[in-house]
């Protein structure tokens, strides 16, 4: 009996081993100002100094790379996610500090980063596990305005991978200009960069039919609004081209983004003046929802991240994110926003 049961668990236990390795899950986070302490002379980050205003240093620093390695470490149930999407990083060194103050994982991820010209100084990059997935390819995208030559926000960072198991996925990490000035005043802006991301992901269906492409970021803008919706064509439709068959299905002309089902305001990435949003979400090509794809999102994996200890206990912000700042004041939290996650099957 002894035996039996012990192979019984043998087998429960590689099972279970081969469906997580057949899992892909996909994370954002939006990590709040993660600055060095150094006043860099071509940006405005002298607020991130031990002399500035916010009097950030590297004991504040150290918090900070520790809370946020604790919640990456986290995610997936302890395992960590297989690829990271992230904004609000200030270079590579902050990022490579990230990864080391990541010693609780299993995990040694790899980083893929380059600069921006954000006035701020802040980028995007992607961390991955090269042990599930290996960087084919990558390029970084500006977003221009005619009406304004000098404007200046982050670009799109296009990342081009492949599984364990040969298929090819394309990730676009996005930042889009934030509200600031007010939602009318600033839509023109994020309707520019929701133009240079549906010509991305067009240019990449037509390159690369068989693959399935991701993009992800802090949107600053809900799933149903304007910039995603319409422009960047992102529908809470799972269906796409697939009642046309498989070929309209491989050059699609709009992508699944799960979080406009859920986007209902008792859940989000993101709480202003006490109600959720998900101005951080995640969509997928509709040939991730079609039955002859070897990359199937999984149905209801789409969700924000949110552990106990990443939000507010007391006082007039119990419920919110426990940020790093509140203005000027230093809270000593995790950040702003809160992860938001998908998760793919890659079958064989």
């Amino acid at each position: 009996m002894k035996f039996l049961l012990t192979l019984v668990f043998t087998f429960v236990s590689c099972v279970h081993t081969r469906a997580q390795s057949n899992r892909l899950y996909l994370a954002h986070y939006n990590v709040e100002n993660l600055f060095d302490t150094i006043d860099q002379a071509e940006t405005e980050d002298s607020d991130f100094t031990p002399g500035g205003k916010l009097n950030w240093n590297s004991q504040r620093l150290t918090n900070k790379l520790n809370k946020l390695a604790q919640v990456i470490g986290d995610m997936n149930l302890g395992r960590g996610p297989d690829l990271l999407g992230l904004c609000e990083v200030e270079n590579r060194s902050v990022l490579e500090a990230l990864v080391n103050h990541m010693q609780h994982s299993k995990r040694r991820y790899s980083i893929v980063h380059e600069e921006s010209p954000d006035p701020r100084g802040i980028d995007v990059a992607l961390m991955y596990d090269p042990k599930k997935l290996t960087v084919l390819s990558y390029q970084i995208v500006a977003i221009h305005r005619t009406e304004q030559p000098d404007w200046r926000t982050r670009d799109v960072l296009c990342v081009s991978l492949r599984t364990l198991k040969k298929q090819r996925i394309h990730v676009l990490v996005n930042h889009w200009p934030s509200r600031r000035g007010g939602q009318e005043q600033t839509d023109p802006l994020r309707a520019s960069a929701a133009q240079v991301v549906r010509r991305l992901v067009d240019s990449l269906h037509r390159a690369d039919p068989a693959g399935v492409v991701v993009v992800m970021g802090d949107f600053n803008d809900r799933p149903r609004d304007a910039a995603p919706a319409q422009i960047l064509q992102s529908t809470a439709s799972c269906h796409g081209g697939a009642a046309t068959g498989l070929e309209q299905m491989m050059n699609p002309s709009v992508l699944y983004n799960p979080f406009a089902m859920i986007d209902q305001g008792n859940t989000g990435s993101y709480r202003y003046k006490d109600e959720w949003q998900f101005i951080d979400h995640i969509s997928v090509s509709p040939r991730a929802c079609h039955p002859a794809s070897r990359i199937r999102y999984v149905e209801g994996s789409a969700a924000s991240i949110v552990f106990p200890y990443m939000l507010e206990t007391e006082g007039k912000y119990a419920g919110n994110p426990m940020r790093t700042y509140g203005g000027e004041k230093y809270l000593g939290g995790y950040s702003d926003h809160l992860p938001v996650k998908i998760e793919l099957n890659i079958v064989k």
